[in-house]
């Protein structure tokens, strides 16, 4: 039996054309893919925000691994930090937006790793000395920033992504079966910037879609039951409140 490849993600170019076929450019004389693919890419944009808005699972990333290194004296008034410019490997994720859990471990052990407390939007982290974990993290200014251990801590990122604009006409569509959603609203911009009548009917179009990836992507979520665990439960230490 032949192997299949996967039909699961629309490529830019199938995008591109059904936008042509839209504005009645099917041969590509004015509406080339380097004229769409910014259209496109708004689009594509603004679909992920959506989804991701209603907490899609399309956007989570879990298991990254980073490290934290020790701190080299004991000070209250002392942080550190993981950001875009922590040298590598334990710089932020390219594509990471914001971050959603963390646990922790001494590094180099195989110890089971420890829900961390976030205290981001909790009027940030206490000021108290370090100790051999780290216990507490808070996202801000685009960074993870900590109090500090005693002992290079592993810690373990969950955290929502964002996917890369498509370049090409084969670059994947990483959202599902999200070619009119994409489509309609590219040509609603590409017609518009033209002064073409047939704009503001896209436009709509493109709102219709999208929204019915919002609800089928809610109605999966609504499958999965969720129950909020006590505080006590978390990681084993008390939050600021």
């Amino acid at each position: 039996m032949p192997v299949v490849g996967t039909t699961a993600y629309n490529t830019a170019g199938q995008i591109t054309a059904l936008v042509r076929s839209l504005l009645n450019d099917a041969a590509g004389n004015l509406f080339t893919d380097a004229v769409l693919l910014p259209y496109v890419n708004s689009g594509y944009r603004k679909a992920q925000r959506a989804l991701a808005n209603i907490q899609s699972g399309s956007f989570l990333t879990d298991n990254v691994l980073l490290t934290v290194p020790a701190v080299t004296a004991v000070d209250a008034s002392a942080q550190v930090s993981i950001t875009d410019a922590t040298a590598p490997p334990n710089q932020l994720p390219p594509d990471l937006l914001v971050p959603v859990k963390l646990w922790e471990r001494v590094n180099g052990s195989s110890d089971d790793f420890i829900e961390m407390t976030d205290l981001t939007d909790h009027d940030g982290l206490p000021s108290e000395p370090q100790s051999q974990m780290l216990r507490y993290w808070e996202w801000r200014a685009d960074g993870l920033y900590f109090l500090g251990a005693t002992q290079d801590t592993q810690i373990r990122l969950r955290y929502q992504k964002s996917y890369p604009d498509l370049t090409d006409a084969t670059s994947p569509v990483l959202i599902r079966n999200a070619q009119e959603a994409l489509a309609y609203a590219a040509a609603a911009m590409a017609g518009a910037a033209r002064g073409a009548p047939q704009a503001e009917r896209w436009d709509a179009a493109a709102a219709d879609a999208l929204e019915d990836l919002i609800v089928r992507a809610a109605q999966r979520e609504q499958q999965t039951g969720r129950r909020r665990r006590p505080f006590s439960s978390r990681a084993g230490f008390s939050p600021l409140i």
